[in-house]
């Protein structure tokens, strides 16, 4: 099993590493200081099982966003959380599926690997109490419709995908799984209210594609 921890703090990880590999010493323990390290990490063989993100230091969630987008089987565990619910909020909006806060010990960090290692995503009482109360603030959750913004990768995703290229080409292009990159296409079409590959290569002219927002569709789906 392969843990890899994103953290800019070498004795944090020198810590969280000597810990998981004492309690289970078939864990192989990888640290990465940058989300570039972390890029490369995921593409290793064997793949990594689980990824452990120190969030005390400051992190930027758009770019862990983009990570989860390219690696969607593999699991974020967010070190350091607090309980306030916009913060576990904005931190599950950016792929984390697991949590631990800053009050708890090395400990519970352990039980939390193990837990996402077996398949089980849990998280403390406090936090899920928090982000129920965050969610029910926010009231229901909207449905998307054509034109909602792209992503950055589903705006790379679309552009082969208006090219003609397969899925399986899509993958080999962008260093991708096929799996995630079946994700992205599923979600554009749903972004621009299309059901195929061919009604959505009609509506976009990749020379003059607007990265941020779906052109207009050409007289309807």
């Amino acid at each position: 099993m392969r843990v890899c921890m994103l953290t800019g703090v070498r004795l944090l990880s020198d810590v969280v590493g000597a810990a998981l590999s004492a309690r289970n010493p078939e864990i192989e323990f990888l640290t990465a200081r940058t989300i570039e390290e972390l890029h490369k990490l995921a593409r290793l063989t064997p793949p990594i099982d689980l990824v452990v993100v120190d969030t005390i230091q400051e992190i930027n969630l758009a770019a862990i966003r983009d990570f989860h987008s390219d690696h969607l089987d593999l699991p974020l565990l967010a070190l350091g959380v607090r309980d306030l619910g916009s913060d576990v909020i904005a931190h599950g909006n950016a792929g984390f599926t697991a949590f631990v806060r800053r009050e708890d010990g090395i400990e519970r960090l352990c039980e939390a690997v193990g837990d996402v290692l077996a398949g089980r995503l849990t998280c403390s009482p406090e936090i899920s109490a928090a982000m129920m109360r965050a969610l029910f603030r926010r009231g229901p959750i909207p449905v998307q419709t054509a034109g909602v913004p792209l992503t950055r990768r589903e705006n790379e995703v679309a552009k082969l995908v208006a090219r003609a290229l397969s899925n399986k080409e899509i993958a080999r292009e962008l260093h991708l799984s096929e799996s995630t990159v079946k994700h992205h296409v599923h979600t554009i079409l749903g972004k621009f209210g299309v059901g195929t590959r061919g009604q959505l290569m009609r509506n976009i002219n990749s020379d003059l594609w607007d990265a941020t927002t779906p052109q207009p569709m050409a007289g309807g789906a």
